[in-house]
């Protein structure tokens, strides 16, 4: 608590002698999907942003909302399949819906419901969705969540997976798009075990249960993103939009130190010139 304590001093030290504080550049953010219930927050150029990769951009989405429309214009701009994961059988069946509704291009009877709404106005390719049920996790095996067991995949073992559907080369493996929106608390364990697997998709966008300023393990998560190189763009509510910039704070110090209470709290004071500061403040 100290460390934290002399950071917070020294913040107010520079706020008294500068005149203007660092700013985060303004990346222009629309809402996708705003003719549903669940619109999501996202990149305005979203094209310039992954036109290089387009129709072969990689979009996973974990878990189901109560309107797929955001995701099928996401897939509908860059022309690029949906993985869709989901463990909950009867959210399965209301993306067979969508799946039916994209290939014959109208609603049926047997389709029509609150989530498929103006699905068949979106220009997505059937053979472009698609939808399992194993998450990808630590391990091969089983989860608890929601008081049920849910089957799950290693992570590189489901990005091999999905990336060979769109014939990447497995030396290519990657995931350029997640949004996270499962309906309970393993957002953090998705997070985590994709961080650990050493994936770095360029956005993430994650519906938070429990917001991060209000619950621990969810701050100790969205800290955990941004500290590994991560910029959070905009939030809507609960949504998050979180871009790549490959800045991992983690790396300034070393973990080996056994001089100090905190050695990344250490660097960050001894970069700001706070013990400097302090030793001429002493003589």
């Amino acid at each position: 608590m100290e460390a934290i304590k002399e950071i917070l001093c020294r913040k107010m030290e520079l706020s008294t002698t500068t005149t203007t504080a660092p700013t985060v550049p303004i990346v222009s953010t629309v809402l996708l999907g705003k003719n549903g219930s669940n619109p999501l927050p996202m990149l305005e150029k979203l094209w310039d942003f992954y036109s290089s990769k387009g129709n072969k951009t990689v979009f996973v989405n974990i878990g189901t909302s109560s309107s797929p429309l955001a995701e099928l214009e996401f897939a509908e701009t860059l022309g690029c399949p949906i993985h869709t994961v989901e463990p909950d059988e009867e959210n399965r069946k209301l993306w067979n819906k969508v799946l039916e509704i994209l290939k014959t291009r109208k609603n049926s009877e047997e389709t029509e419901c609150d989530f498929t709404q103006n699905v068949s106005s979106k220009w997505v390719l059937s053979k472009n969705l698609h939808i399992t049920s194993a998450l990808p996790f630590f391990y091969d095996g089983l989860v608890q969540i929601n008081d049920v067991m849910v089957e799950t995949v290693i992570f590189k073992q489901f990005v091999k997976n999905i990336c060979s559907k769109m014939s990447i080369p497995e030396d290519q493996g990657r995931i350029d798009f997640v949004n996270l929106q499962i309906n309970s608390v393993y957002e953090r364990y998705f997070l985590y075990a994709m961080i650990d697997a050493g994936y770095r998709p360029g956005l993430v966008l994650v519906t938070y249960n429990l917001k991060p300023d209000f619950d621990l393990s969810t701050s100790q998560v969205a800290a955990h993103l941004q500290n590994v190189g991560y910029n959070l763009l905009t939030k809507e509510e609960n949504k998050f939009l979180y871009v790549f910039n490959n800045d991992n704070i983690y790396e300034i110090a070393s973990y080996e130190n056994t001089t100090v209470k905190n050695p990344l709290v250490n660097e960050l004071l001894k970069a700001s010139g706070f013990f400097d500061k302090r030793s001429s403040e002493s003589k």
